[in-house]
């Protein structure tokens, strides 16, 4: 995970040797995503998801600790296979918003996540009290080793 020149985003980039469609599924999909979506450890519950612009995807993130964080987020753009844009908080307030696009490569797809936040403070907190660069890391890690083994 990088941070950008814009010092309100941070930036994940992973190559994958999948195609597009078949991580578009994994991403997509709730019986897929509910399997591997999350940093390591942590796992998801009260899963609901509504898989169109407008639509809502609501769960509660359950760590390592038994602590359970809400998320809601709000889809604003759905391009399959290659664009999702989708606002994410709390449901008591949006902390950023996400776009994901994958774009074909001769090795696979380029996976892209982005997360832009109102400004740098907040950008820095997620950073800083959640781990946000490590946790993406372990996102995306989790979601190739998902795909080899249950998609490929």
């Amino acid at each position: 995970m990088t941070t950008s020149e814009n010092e309100r985003e941070l930036v994940l980039q992973r190559e994958l040797p999948f195609a597009r469609e078949l991580i578009w599924k994994a991403m997509t999909l709730p019986e897929h995503v509910n399997r591997w979506w999350g940093p390591d450890g942590f796992s998801n519950e009260k899963v609901s998801m509504d898989f169109r612009v407008g639509g809502e995807w609501t769960f509660d993130m359950v760590g390592p600790d038994g602590t359970r964080y809400p998320n809601h987020s709000i889809f604003k753009e759905i391009t399959p296979p290659s664009r999702l844009v989708y606002d994410h908080g709390d449901g008591e307030r949006i902390w950023f918003e996400a776009s994901i696009t994958l774009q074909e490569t001769a090795g696979g797809t380029l996976l892209t996540m982005r997360q832009l936040y109102p400004n740098k403070e907040s950008r820095d907190e997620v950073v800083e009290k959640y781990g946000a660069i490590e946790g993406g890391k372990q996102h995306l890690a989790k979601l190739e080793a998902y795909l080899k083994q249950n998609l490929a």
